[in-house]
């Protein structure tokens, strides 16, 4: 029986332990670490570290914090930071809907505009009587709003009524006093953007944030394989590679390489990619382009070399997000003959270097 009382005053203590509001948050947020959920899981997360948690859930939390920031710094996502006149408010934003947080607070979310409305606890905000401030967050980059929510209680001063019948000394004003416009308590950089006062016409010609974002992406890549030109045999070449992102999930390539082989070419090519799959860690894209050759020889086993030919190419390559580097499998084919009777094809495995 003795055995019995220990091992439910154990399980009790077991449940008081976890029972603490914060140690429940920091839980929560390893389990939407555990599920993928960045954005959510660093809001939870964050201060977890600084708190005297269980020593089981400490070391978990620890490891988990510094995980899930390393893959949030290697992400597309962006950062928006939020604070407040006075600092403990309770706040939501369109940036990551369905959650509440007590200011300052930091959001990861996607390049974008978003609404952030913050008030004295929750009840007021469910009520709609919070403030609400426009933040605009860039690709890549860390942006904030400053909110202020301080009231002034009105005061009343002392007064005193002289009812003497002195005639003033001037006449005195009728009507309402003049209105008086007092200047703004914060600068202007802080208010975020003006909506327009009428409806909002689309323009055919603007670019928006969800096209494709205007930047090229160059690399370099070193490749090495199979060539067969009229005879099976090991080439290796360099190339400099070019994209740049269109609507969706496609990009513009052009390449431009050399390949040592029995024959020397200098090859461009120019086609397009098409992003398959994407986390957090890679992604994985497919390309197709079609090439044109520059062949340095003359000969080829005593036949005559065409200097110049067209081909076309398709490749697999891998980007590895948490460092600059990629690796890919690429197969060439030649449509025009090398020498006659002969076309130039090649199976290369290629490793490369990404300036992202």
């Amino acid at each position: 029986m003795k055995h019995v009382w220990v091992i439910g005053l154990a399980v009790v203590g077991v449940s008081a332990a976890h029972a603490d509001p914060a140690t429940d948050r920091c839980a929560a947020g390893l389990e939407f670490a555990k599920k993928g959920d960045l954005p959510r899981a660093a809001l939870y997360l964050d201060g977890c570290t600084e708190l005297a948690l269980p020593a089981d859930l400490a070391d978990e939390v620890g490891k988990a914090s510094a995980d899930v920031m390393k893959k949030l710094r290697a992400s597309e996502l962006s950062a928006l930071s939020i604070s407040t006149t006075p600092s403990g408010l309770i706040g939501q934003t369109d940036a990551l809907p369905g959650e509440t947080f007590t200011t300052p607070a930091t959001i990861w979310t996607r390049a974008g505009t978003y609404n952030v409305v913050v008030a004295a606890d929750a009840a007021a905000l469910a009520a709609g009587k919070g403030v609400s401030s426009v933040a605009k967050v860039e690709p890549h980059s860390r942006g904030g709003v400053i909110i202020n929510a301080a009231t002034k209680e009105p005061t009343t001063k002392d007064g005193v009524v002289d009812f003497t019948e002195d005639t003033p000394e001037q006449s005195a004003h009728e009507g309402p006093p003049p209105a008086v416009k007092l200047p703004r308590v914060m600068p202007k950089k802080y208010l975020g953007p003006v909506g327009p006062a009428g409806p909002q016409l689309d323009d055919p010609f603007a670019t928006r944030a969800s096209d494709a974002q205007i930047r090229w992406r160059l690399g370099a890549r070193f490749s090495a394989g199979m060539i067969d030109q009229g005879k099976a045999g090991v080439g290796f070449g360099v190339a400099g590679l070019a994209a740049r992102p269109l609507d969706g999930p496609a990009f513009l390539a052009a390449r431009l390489d050399w390949s040592h082989r029995d024959v020397d070419t200098i090859g461009i090519n120019a086609g397009v990619a098409v992003k398959l799959v994407e986390t957090t860690g890679a992604v994985l894209l497919a390309g197709a382009a079609l090439r044109g050759e520059v062949r340095i020889q003359d000969t080829l086993a005593m036949q005559p070399v065409s200097r110049a030919g067209i081909g076309g190419a398709v490749d697999l390559d891998l980007a590895i997000l948490s460092i600059p580097v990629a690796v890919g499998l690429r197969f060439e084919q030649g449509f025009s003959e090398l020498v006659p009777g002969t076309r130039d094809r090649a199976l290369l495995v290629e490793v490369g270097y990404d300036w992202r």
